[in-house]
């Protein structure tokens, strides 16, 4: 459906556009007999496309945004049972295999949450880090 969407207003977009510029330039030439036949035109056919493509566009980055505050929570959530399935540590490739991120960004993530909840860095013997919260 979202590529539906942008391809529809791509269309629109390009199509209101390329409608309005020629009927402006009919409006704007001296020799024309009826500019007010330009002007319904363009209010009638060269506006509407514009502002439709604008309304999907709009729609998209909603929908863009409530995935990402949906991807947020979910990894909030599966934080939050990594904590407690293993009474406060997490291990940084244990978490970005369960939460479906890159090892760095789920580094990332924990270094924030690790400042955010006063966690502590914890080196294993292994060489590894782990992140120690508290419960």
């Amino acid at each position: 459906m979202r590529l539906v969407k942008k391809f529809a207003a791509g269309v629109l977009l390009l199509l209101g556009i390329t409608l309005s510029l020629a009927l402006i330039a009919d409006i704007l030439d001296p020799e024309t007999d009826r500019p007010g036949d330009s002007v319904a035109a363009l209010v009638l056919f060269g506006l509407p496309p514009i502002a439709l493509s604008g309304l999907l566009i709009h729609s998209l980055r909603q929908q863009h945004q409530a995935n990402e505050q949906k991807s947020d929570r979910e990894v909030e959530q599966l934080f939050l049972a990594e904590i407690q399935a293993n009474d406060g540590v997490v291990s940084p490739i244990i978490f970005a295999t369960k939460a479906d991120l890159s090892i760095e960004d789920a580094k990332t993530y924990l270094d924030e949450k690790a400042v955010q909840l006063n966690g502590l860095y914890e080196a294993t013997e292994s060489g590894g880090i782990t992140y120690r919260f508290p419960i």
